[in-house]
């Protein structure tokens, strides 16, 4: 198995989900965390029908970068997306859209994004959305806390 830049890799997975096909994509980064983790999620992908606040979307940004963010909301045919590990929002139109996560394989299960949990999840960091700054610091605070007493250092 080997790693491809998301510019090779994009026409190989916008190929297999022609027709209602899905394909699989290894997380990488933190800014979906504590929901995707890189090294442990694999998320489906597949063409994007029809959009709803609380999905995870693969997109373009005009730079070129591929990101897997959440929909805040509509606005107009565009939608704010941020991860869940971020604040800023980012306005992602309808064009960048290349797919929706389907499901999520962890642990050797698969995980429905239209599962009551997920859902229910999905609704709660939405609905905590104005509250991410704390949320986010005591999160940071709490694993470099726990850093420490793994390492044996107080």
């Amino acid at each position: 198995m080997r790693a491809l830049p998301m510019a090779q890799l994009y026409p190989l997975l916008a190929e297999q989900m022609e027709g209602g096909g899905s394909c699989l994509l290894a997380v990488t980064g933190s800014s979906m965390l504590p929901t995707l983790r890189q090294g442990r999620d694999v998320v489906v992908l597949r063409r994007p029908e029809e959009l709803r606040r609380g999905d995870v979307i693969l997109y373009r940004r005009e730079s070129g970068q591929y990101v897997l963010h959440r929909i805040i909301r509509h606005a107009g045919r565009d939608c704010l997306c941020c991860g869940d590990n971020q604040r800023q929002t980012e306005r992602v139109k309808r064009e960048q859209i290349l797919a929706v996560v389907s499901a999520v394989r962890r642990g050797g299960r698969l995980l429905s994004t239209r599962s009551f949990g997920w859902r229910l999840w999905s609704r709660l960091w939405l609905a905590l959305f104005p509250a991410r700054r704390p949320i986010l610091w005591a999160r940071r605070r709490l694993g470099r806390l726990r850093q420490i007493r793994k390492n044996g250092r107080r």
